[in-house]
């Protein structure tokens, strides 16, 4: 099979792509468990608006950074789907605490002008695990000694971090020859950040994780009562859910 210069085939090769394995951990972590990673809840169609807002604020001048600017952005992409949180009432406060919380980490990372990458989607082909990887790079900014990963989320259970930290260490070493410094998450919903540094992290420890993920992400779509027992068994010592 022939690769591109990511390493990724055009043929039937297998790819695991980062925001499919997210979505698929937050629906099992719905209560309605019918409900299908196709209809969006109201914490995805928030993240939806608050993506584009990211992305449309760090490719503006500096100078016209600013809460307007960042409203209007924000709003290009906000839901007019009320039912989906609820109430009206939940509906407004979501969107103005989203709004506020993300202003003030924008504004206050002063150090962070222009990031190395922005919403950037890589591939990379890892021999290890016999499988491609697709990772999508919110912001990657630049460190003393490398760089950091910037990781905006709606909910920042142990779990998703998880599953963040080891992915973003495999995936930076491939694709970049070295792991990120630090990562940088940021809760929407509270504005609370979590750093969390990586120096003591081993990158074969992170791909044997990896490796789990691919296991029990692979049987739960081929297998409905693998989805339970990839929670509750064995294997969710390595917290596969939301």
């Amino acid at each position: 099979m022939n690769h591109n210069e990511n390493g990724i085939g055009s043929g039937t090769i297998q790819v695991i792509a980062d925001y499919e394995v997210e979505r698929w951990l937050h629906t099992l972590s719905l209560e309605d468990q019918a409900r299908t990673s196709e209809d969006p809840d109201w914490q995805q169609l928030t993240q939806y608006a608050a993506y584009h807002a990211i992305n449309g604020w760090y490719s503006l001048p500096v100078a016209s950074r600013s809460l307007l600017a960042l409203t209007q952005l924000f709003e290009r992409k906000w839901t007019n789907k009320v039912s989906k949180f609820g109430s009206e009432a939940t509906y407004r406060e979501v969107k103005h605490r989203v709004l506020t919380h993300l202003y003030d980490v924008l504004r206050s990372d002063s150090a962070l002008e222009w990031p190395h990458l922005l919403f950037e989607s890589i591939d990379v082909w890892m021999e290890e695990l016999q499988m491609g990887l697709s990772m999508i790079i919110q912001v990657m900014a630049p460190s003393e000694k490398s760089f950091v990963i910037h990781k905006y989320v709606m909910d920042d259970g142990a779990a998703s971090l998880a599953l963040f930290t080891h992915m973003s260490i495999v995936f930076c070493h491939k694709a970049f020859g070295v792991m990120p410094e630090a990562l940088q998450i940021v809760n929407l919903m509270s504005g609370m950040q979590q750093r969390i540094e990586t120096k003591d992290f081993i990158v074969e420890q992170s791909i044997d994780y990896i490796r789990l993920v691919k296991d029990v992400y692979l049987e739960s779509r081929t297998c409905g009562c693998c989805v339970e027992e990839g929670l509750h068994g064995n294997k969710s010592n390595m917290a596969i859910h939301q």
